[in-house]
């Protein structure tokens, strides 16, 4: 049976937005929710108690829940969530984009339980929204693939498609993805977001050979995260 507690729902999971970078972009609702769940599954609870310390939520259950250990705690985060009240949090941004919060939705479902999102940061939509490219269709693909042969392929579809590609990439190797870009379509646009919402934010905008010789000239351009928009019209 489904009881109201205290604003929010008994045997329902909660998939919460959590900031990407600065603290005070949290929603009033998340910080609620987060305040009167039973339980918190984090994708890592040490990175979440950063926000859970800031906003003095305390005296939570917490469990770890990722793609490390999914496997062998499944059965246990199933039956906190048909007793409980739960909210699911990632490291930072939205759940269920390139973290295991699709896994733990798909889960909830099958066992009948509801779930309810609680919007908020996300770093592909914000890399998208700055980029200032035409987006009414793109195609995101979490991580591109290491290979080079599979990231020319990736290019080369997403040129002929004339769609935005968006994708994460790693300090140690958006130089490369770069340049294997340059490579393939020398003509491709991109906006590379460095450190969203952070300290040390910054983006590099123009063509892709432009924003090779933007990043490489400072070493400190290379630290951090990054979200890549590509506009291949």
């Amino acid at each position: 049976m489904v009881l109201f507690l205290h604003g929010i729902i008994k045997e329902m999971l909660y998939i919460i937005s959590t900031p990407i970078g600065n603290l005070k972009d949290v929603s009033q609702r998340a910080i609620e929710t987060l305040g009167l769940v039973d339980v918190i599954i984090a994708e890592s609870p040490t990175d979440s108690m950063r926000l859970l310390n800031a906003y003095s939520i305390s005296g939570k259950k917490i469990f770890k829940y990722n793609d490390r250990n999914k496997k062998g705690v499944s059965s246990k985060i199933l039956e906190l969530l048909k007793n409980n009240n739960v909210a699911y949090i990632s490291s930072a941004g939205t759940p269920g984009i390139s973290d295991p919060g699709q896994d733990l939705v798909e889960m909830a479902c099958q066992a009948g339980i509801e779930v309810c999102v609680i919007p908020g940061p996300s770093a592909l939509v914000s890399a998208v929204a700055m980029s200032g490219f035409r987006s009414r269709q793109f195609t995101f693909v979490s991580f591109p693939p290491k290979k080079t042969g599979q990231l020319k392929k990736l290019f080369e579809e997403q040129a002929d498609r004339q769609e935005i590609l968006v994708f994460f990439e790693s300090p140690y190797r958006v130089l490369k993805t770069l340049e294997i870009l340059f490579q393939t379509i020398p003509s491709a646009k991109v906006c590379v977001a460095k450190e969203m919402t952070k300290i040390f934010e910054r983006y590099f905008r123009g063509g892709v050979g432009e924003v090779i010789k933007q990043i490489k000239s400072d070493p400190k351009n290379l630290k951090g995260e990054f979200v890549i928009v590509v506009d291949f019209s």
